[in-house]
Protein backbone atom coordinates (compact mmCIF):
# COMPACT_ATOMS: atom_id res chain seq x y z
CA UNK A 1 0.00 0.00 0.00
CA UNK A 2 2.87 2.36 0.93
CA UNK A 3 4.01 2.38 -2.92
CA UNK A 4 0.49 2.51 -4.20
CA UNK A 5 0.27 5.72 -2.13
CA UNK A 6 3.23 7.00 -3.26
CA UNK A 7 2.30 6.98 -7.36
CA UNK A 8 -0.46 8.96 -6.33
CA UNK A 9 1.13 11.58 -4.87
CA UNK A 10 3.52 11.41 -7.06
CA UNK A 11 0.60 11.92 -10.10
CA UNK A 12 -0.96 14.66 -7.40
CA UNK A 13 1.65 16.79 -7.45
CA UNK A 14 2.04 16.86 -11.59
CA UNK A 15 -1.11 17.43 -12.34
CA UNK A 16 -0.96 20.03 -9.47
CA UNK A 17 2.28 21.73 -10.96
CA UNK A 18 0.49 21.48 -14.47
CA UNK A 19 -3.01 23.19 -13.18
CA UNK A 20 -0.73 25.77 -11.42
CA UNK A 21 1.15 26.43 -14.30
CA UNK A 22 -1.70 26.84 -16.20
CA UNK A 23 -3.72 29.33 -13.53
CA UNK A 24 -0.39 31.43 -13.25
CA UNK A 25 -0.07 31.33 -16.97
CA UNK A 26 -3.56 32.84 -17.62
CA UNK A 27 -4.49 34.75 -14.80
CA UNK A 28 -0.90 36.49 -14.17
CA UNK A 29 -0.27 40.08 -15.18
CA UNK A 30 3.02 39.31 -17.29
CA UNK A 31 1.33 36.64 -19.05
CA UNK A 32 -1.49 38.43 -20.01
CA UNK A 33 1.20 41.61 -21.23
CA UNK A 34 2.46 39.01 -23.26
CA UNK A 35 -0.28 37.75 -24.89
CA UNK A 36 -1.62 41.54 -25.97
CA UNK A 37 2.43 41.76 -27.25
CA UNK A 38 2.08 38.79 -29.02
CA UNK A 39 -1.51 39.60 -30.49
CA UNK A 40 -0.06 43.31 -31.57
CA UNK A 41 3.28 41.52 -33.49
CA UNK A 42 0.98 38.80 -35.53
CA UNK A 43 -1.17 41.95 -36.21
CA UNK A 44 1.87 44.25 -37.55
CA UNK A 45 3.22 41.10 -39.68
CA UNK A 46 0.12 40.71 -41.28
CA UNK A 47 0.11 44.45 -42.07
CA UNK A 48 3.55 44.35 -42.82
CA UNK A 49 2.97 41.24 -44.98
CA UNK A 50 -0.35 43.12 -47.03
CA UNK A 51 1.71 46.36 -47.20
CA UNK A 52 4.36 44.56 -49.36
CA UNK A 53 1.91 42.87 -51.47
CA UNK A 54 0.35 46.06 -52.43
CA UNK A 55 3.98 47.90 -52.78
CA UNK A 56 4.63 44.95 -55.22
CA UNK A 57 1.40 45.12 -57.10
CA UNK A 58 1.88 49.25 -57.70
CA UNK A 59 5.48 48.65 -58.93
CA UNK A 60 4.32 45.57 -61.40
CA UNK A 61 1.41 47.98 -62.28
CA UNK A 62 3.47 51.26 -62.67
CA UNK A 63 6.40 49.17 -64.74
CA UNK A 64 3.48 47.81 -67.25
CA UNK A 65 2.21 51.26 -67.60
CA UNK A 66 5.88 52.35 -68.73
CA UNK A 67 6.52 49.00 -70.82
CA UNK A 68 3.44 50.71 -72.28
CA UNK A 69 4.68 54.24 -72.70
CA UNK A 70 7.74 53.45 -73.94
CA UNK A 71 6.23 50.71 -76.96
CA UNK A 72 3.59 54.02 -77.53
CA UNK A 73 6.29 56.23 -77.71
CA UNK A 74 8.33 53.94 -80.52
CA UNK A 75 5.34 53.39 -82.23
CA UNK A 76 5.03 57.50 -82.61
CA UNK A 77 8.33 57.95 -83.83
CA UNK A 78 8.24 55.21 -86.23
CA UNK A 79 5.10 56.98 -87.48
CA UNK A 80 6.97 60.17 -87.33
CA UNK A 81 9.56 59.17 -89.29
CA UNK A 82 7.67 57.52 -91.95
CA UNK A 83 5.97 60.16 -92.32
CA UNK A 84 8.07 63.26 -92.41
CA UNK A 85 8.84 62.47 -95.94
CA UNK A 86 5.25 63.59 -97.31
CA UNK A 87 5.08 66.47 -95.61
CA UNK A 88 8.16 67.70 -95.89
CA UNK A 89 10.51 68.31 -98.84
CA UNK A 90 14.52 67.39 -98.61
CA UNK A 91 15.09 71.44 -98.35
CA UNK A 92 13.20 72.36 -95.11
CA UNK A 93 14.45 69.43 -93.64
CA UNK A 94 17.90 70.65 -93.95
CA UNK A 95 16.82 74.24 -92.84
CA UNK A 96 15.55 72.61 -89.68
CA UNK A 97 19.11 71.75 -89.07
CA UNK A 98 20.10 74.33 -86.39
CA UNK A 99 23.76 72.85 -85.72
CA UNK A 100 24.88 73.66 -90.03
CA UNK A 101 23.85 76.90 -89.93
CA UNK A 102 27.18 79.63 -89.40
CA UNK A 103 24.00 82.13 -88.29
CA UNK A 104 23.48 80.40 -85.11
CA UNK A 105 27.07 79.62 -84.40
CA UNK A 106 28.00 83.33 -84.92
CA UNK A 107 24.83 84.17 -82.11
CA UNK A 108 26.08 81.37 -79.78
CA UNK A 109 29.14 82.76 -79.57
CA UNK A 110 28.23 86.54 -79.27
CA UNK A 111 25.79 86.27 -76.76
CA UNK A 112 28.49 83.95 -74.82
CA UNK A 113 31.00 86.57 -75.23
CA UNK A 114 28.70 88.98 -73.08
CA UNK A 115 27.78 89.36 -69.60
CA UNK A 116 24.23 89.97 -68.19
CA UNK A 117 23.97 93.44 -66.49
CA UNK A 118 22.33 93.29 -63.15
CA UNK A 119 20.86 96.62 -63.74
CA UNK A 120 18.10 98.00 -65.15
CA UNK A 121 18.08 101.77 -67.33
CA UNK A 122 14.72 102.52 -66.37
CA UNK A 123 14.06 103.18 -62.60
CA UNK A 124 10.94 101.33 -61.51
CA UNK A 125 9.62 104.14 -58.77
CA UNK A 126 10.06 101.64 -55.57
CA UNK A 127 12.55 104.03 -54.08
CA UNK A 128 11.36 107.67 -55.30
CA UNK A 129 10.75 110.07 -52.20
CA UNK A 130 8.41 112.58 -51.80
CA UNK A 131 11.12 115.43 -52.95
CA UNK A 132 11.75 113.04 -56.23
CA UNK A 133 8.11 112.71 -57.06
CA UNK A 134 7.60 115.83 -58.11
Amino acid sequence: MDKDMYVYLIIGLVIGFIIGFIFVSVISPKARKYAKVKQELDQTKDELRVQKQMIAKHFSHSAEILDSMAKDFRRLYQHMAENSSQFMDSDNVQSLDFDSSSDSNEKKEVTLDKQPRDYSDNSSGLFKTDENKS
